[in-house]
Formats: structure tokens, C-alpha cells, sequence
């Protein structure tokens, strides 16, 4: 009696394993769970402008609009800067040509002085 204990609960234990690996894959073939959607992944970049005018407001909502459209993508101001220019983040940008683009859009509006990407900078040791 004490072997077929020792047989009947390893071959058990395999059994409730096989039953839940079938009763799993039938929920997933019937629909049950869902497949997880890959998350999308947006570069979002930064652009420092320098306007003509040091009084200039760009943070009017109103003006982010009009930069938006004539950029052609979503823009958020963030913030101004020392001497005199002002931080904005630009949404969707998918690759270095794009971002060229916007640049360029955004550089022929006659009150901005230059539009640069807003990089981090990396201290190197001078020796």
C-alpha cells in the first residue's frame, strides 16, 4: 500500500499539471485573454528658441497652438531659459529627418531668432 501511495501522488500531481496547461491554452484559443497591445514608443524631444524680442511671452497657449501647426506636431512649453530663450518639448518625432524638419518650419517664423535641439551635455576631462 505504501508504494502505491508513493506512485499515485507524483502521477496526480502530473495529471492536475496537464489538465491546467489544457485548461489554460483552451481560455486563450476561446478568447479569454486578451494579447497585451506593444507599447508604442514616441521620441520626445526638446527645442531650445531664442526669440528676437527678450519681452516676447511664447508660454501663451494661443501662441504653442500656432508653433504646433506650423511645426505640424504637437508642441508643450516647459520653460525659459537664461539669457533670454525658452524650452519646448516636441511630440512624435520619429527620426533625425523629422526633426530637421521641424526645425526648419519652426526657424522661418519671423520673430525667432534660431531653433536648436535641446541636448544633454556631457563633461569630458581635460587633461
Amino acid at each position: 500500500m505504501r508504494m502505491f501511495g508513493r506512485l499515485l501522488f507524483p502521477w496526480l500531481l502530473g495529471l492536475i499539471f496537464i489538465v491546467s496547461c489544457v485548461a489554460t491554452s483552451n481560455s486563450i484559443a476561446g478568447g479569454n485573454i486578451q494579447p497585451q497591445p506593444q507599447a508604442v514608443k514616441q521620441k520626445m524631444t526638446q527645442l531650445i528658441i531664442k526669440f528676437r524680442k527678450a519681452d516676447f511671452e511664447p508660454s501663451r497657449i494661443a501662441y504653442v497652438q500656432e508653433l504646433s501647426r506650423d511645426a505640424q506636431t504637437q508642441m508643450i512649453y516647459l520653460r525659459p531659459m537664461s539669457g533670454g530663450a525658452h524650452v519646448f518639448r516636441v511630440m512624435d518625432i520619429s527620426d533625425n529627418a523629422q526633426l530637421t524638419t521641424v526645425i526648419q518650419r519652426l526657424s522661418k517664423r519671423p520673430e525667432i531668432l534660431y531653433v536648436e535641439q535641446d541636448r544633454i551635455m556631457q563633461h569630458q576631462k581635460v587633461q
